[in-house]
């Protein structure tokens, strides 16, 4: 029998960056829930994409997260036969260091870069002055472009390539709110699948996978992930993200899944977030959803002046209902919506883009990313960019972010412009709007009325549902009338206590008491703002071994100045999960 090859899964080395004055990698406090100053809500997220192929490999595998330099480099002298890279853009710069390292410590070892900064390779930014991107293509023996765990298997010759991918083990995402820091959401994540036709020119994802969607999961897989994460973390009413570009093109699917979460009244409380678009969501009406388990859906908005003629719509995803209608039913059916809103089109001016702006914070999305629009080579909109001279020549790795508006030339808008339209938009959804909580208690209100009535036992017990969660938000609405960051929204805090009270009467005990917490919590806040702070989360090992064909995993996190222990040493732990069996 031939030995197994070892691998080494990991990403670009920290600490990480700040941008525009907020921890990049923190995806609520940085996007989804900038600019809410006492009332963050904090984040921290996975690679999962290394996670899901070292569960799913039957080689001796240890993904490495989180790591500096020093660590990376110990963790070579284990000698692995091969390492895998997953590519952001903005360590391409660190990616290629790190190549150059294994090539001089393991000459024997088999590179392989994946994510999806291998599609700028072939196209390396103008700034790309120490030759990074040619120097990965050249010192690498393979790039992926494609689903990573079939890749890896055919590397390995890890028979049989198409069995199922699984999704039992992978580490969950974790959320905090301003007020409460040491209390943790922890939610777990599935791949449904990759890729999207929908096309849109600026998006490099859907380049990635050339417009193609690869799917990994079918329902009832997803269903028995579901189950497997509810076990996991010992309650039925949980959070899940189906990570899928646009979960509802197959409308069927969409529809079986929900059967499915309906057919067992101990999946009842679980409810999905996922993305969409207003086409493929036209497909259904809002109580359907909410019969299929959707919580939250990603809608990408991009503009509401094309639709309204200013322009062509090259963005077919975006045919349906009316934006605001679309939104507006959401929310009164108790689902949350994050909008994604584009800065810096060609249409766009000084005028119309602030109208843009109104309108999207009018339509109080729960969560909402507002970015100025990047080329990202690969994309059709660098490609014609190029053709226009308009790519400048500073355009550099660090650039691949959200955080910047000068990498190229707008057509309306003067160099760093853009900038004070991304701090207008932020000002107007914390002063207007307020924080994402007082959006999840309304829209919480919303769904119960809607649904506390209804012939359906299954939407009644979603009806209990909100109403659990509009008084778990009720000390943070009441910190919000205090302390909140305008009259508005502590007037839009009082409405939303009064409506509260108004449905379910006075507040349990323990709200109380947990109300005087939150909001002395922030007081504190209030007299000792808190500094950015640069990201620079503890480093984690995950060791995968099958034995007998039973999965056994360590994890080991921590800093620490000496070299870890060699991989040969760690004694592994048999994990009690649902079907640990290969």
């Amino acid at each position: 029998m031939a030995r197994q090859k070892r691998v080494l899964l990991t990403a670009g080395y920290g600490p990480n960056e700040l941008a525009w004055g907020e921890d990049m990698y923190d995806l609520l406090n940085c996007r989804l829930a900038r600019g809410h100053n006492l009332f963050r809500m904090d984040s921290h997220c996975h690679y999962f994409g290394l996670y899901l192929i070292a569960e799913n490999i039957n080689h001796p595998a240890t993904v490495l997260e989180n790591l500096h330099w020093e660590e990376f480099d110990a963790e070579l002298d284990n000698q692995y036969d091969v390492i895998g890279i997953q590519l952001k853009s903005v360590y391409t710069d660190k990616v290629a260091r790190m190549v150059a390292r294994i090539r001089d410590k393991c000459p024997k070892t088999e590179i392989v870069i994946g994510g999806y900064g291998v599609s700028t390779l072939e196209k390396p930014v103008p700034g790309d002055t120490k030759g990074s991107a040619k120097f990965i293509r050249e010192n690498s023996h393979h790039l992926c472009r494609e689903e990573g765990v079939g890749f890896m298997r055919r590397l390995l010759d890890d028979q049989p390539v198409d069995r199922e991918i699984t999704q039992y083990h992978l580490p969950t995402t974790g959320f905090s709110v301003a007020g409460l820091s040491f209390v943790h959401m922890r939610v777990p994540t599935i791949l449904v699948a990759l890729g999207c036709p929908n096309a849109c020119d600026f998006c490099n994802t859907s380049a990635f996978f050339r417009h193609k969607k690869i799917y990994v999961a079918e329902p009832e897989q997803v269903y028995r992930y579901m189950k497997n994460y509810q076990k996991r973390l010992s309650a039925n009413d949980i959070r899940i993200i189906l990570f899928d570009e646009d979960l509802f093109m197959k409308a069927e699917y969409v529809r079986e899944l929900g059967r499915l979460l309906r057919s067992d009244k101990q999946t009842w409380g679980i409810r999905w977030i996922t993305f969409g678009s207003m086409r493929s969501l036209s497909q259904f009406t809002p109580e359907e959803l909410r019969e299929c388990g959707l919580g939250m859906v990603w809608i990408g908005v991009e503009s509401f002046l094309a639709e309204a003629g200013t322009t062509v719509d090259h963005y077919a995803k975006r045919k349906g209902k009316e934006l605001k209608q679309m939104f507006d039913e959401l929310h009164r059916h108790g689902i949350e919506t994050t909008g994604s809103l584009v800065l810096g089109f060609d249409f766009h001016d000084r005028q119309n883009l602030k109208k843009d702006i109104d309108m999207f914070v009018e339509m109080k999305p729960t969560f909402y990313q507002i970015s100025p629009l990047t080329p990202c080579p690969g994309t059709r909109l660098y490609d014609r960019m190029m053709e226009e001279g308009r790519i400048r020549d500073t355009y550099a790795w660090s650039d691949f972010h959200l955080w910047k508006d000068d990498v190229f030339k707008l057509k309306n808008f003067e160099y760093g412009e853009i900038k004070e339209y991304f701090d207008y938009a932020h000002e107007q959804l914390a002063t207007v709007n307020g924080p994402p909580p007082l959006q999840m208690m309304e829209g919480a209100l919303d769904g119960y009325a809607t649904f506390k009535d209804s012939s359906s036992e299954f939407l009644r017990y979603q009806a209990d549902q909100d109403r659990a969660m509009a008084v778990r938000f009720l000390p943070f609405v009441r910190a919000c009338q205090r302390y909140g960051t305008s009259e508005t929204v502590k007037e839009r805090a009082a409405q939303l206590e009064k409506r509260c009270r108004s449905e379910f009467g006075r507040a349990p005990l323990p709200v109380n008491l947990v109300s005087c917490l939150v909001s002395n919590r922030i007081r504190r806040m209030q007299n000792r703002p808190r500094p950015p702070l640069v990201s620079d989360p503890p480093p984690r090992w995950t060791y995968y071994r099958r034995d007998n064909g039973s999965l056994k995993i360590l994890v080991r996190k921590g800093r620490k100045t000496k070299s870890p222990v060699p991989y040969r040493d760690h004694r592994f732990v048999r994990l009690n999960m649902m079907s640990a069996k290969a």
